[in-house]
């Protein structure tokens, strides 16, 4: 081989390893998308609140949440044929996140396979919830009404004085 052949397969390599090493992710530790369709909103006991369809309409709704109060919601994640994607809420490198049009509003406390509503102020807005996959989302879904209603007034059990 030629000096000339030799410096330009050295020359290629170089440019080659130069070019994975500026790749945001090395081929070894890429880790897959969520391949979610559609998202299944639940309450703590399970009952059905919301559901999209075709990432593009939702079911249900409008969610609810408590003025002063922290409201459990179960997000599914759901594939192309419905099916509940059961390894999404394990995975460290995804994350549930929720977006507010009025973040005065409503706050999202993020948990493994869930999280939790704190209602902030009472009145309507409209949330989304976004499927974070390490530095993007996966998954952005439609916007649903979300009502944070006043907290309730407590109840007097003892006789006035």
């Amino acid at each position: 081989m030629s000096a000339r052949r030799l410096l330009g397969a050295l020359a290629a390599l170089a440019l080659a390893a130069l070019a994975l090493a500026a790749c945001e992710h090395p081929i070894a530790i890429v880790t897959p998308h969520v391949e979610a369709a559609d998202v299944l909103v639940r309450d703590a006991d399970g009952a059905t609140l919301a559901r999209t369809h075709d990432n593009r309409r939702w079911e249900g709704g409008p969610l609810v949440a408590r003025d002063g109060a922290a409201t459990a919601v179960v997000v599914e994640l759901l594939d192309f044929q419905g099916r509940a994607l059961s390894d999404a809420a394990s995975r460290a490198d995804v994350e549930l996140r929720l977006e507010a049009e009025d973040d005065g509003r409503v706050a999202w406390e993020p948990l493994r396979g869930r999280g939790l509503l704190h209602g902030l102020a009472a009145g309507r807005t409209r949330v989304r919830f976004l499927v974070w996959h390490q530095t993007h989302a996966d998954l952005v879904t439609p916007w649903i009404p979300l009502e944070v209603r006043p907290a309730s007034p407590p109840t007097s059990t003892g006789s006035p004085r």
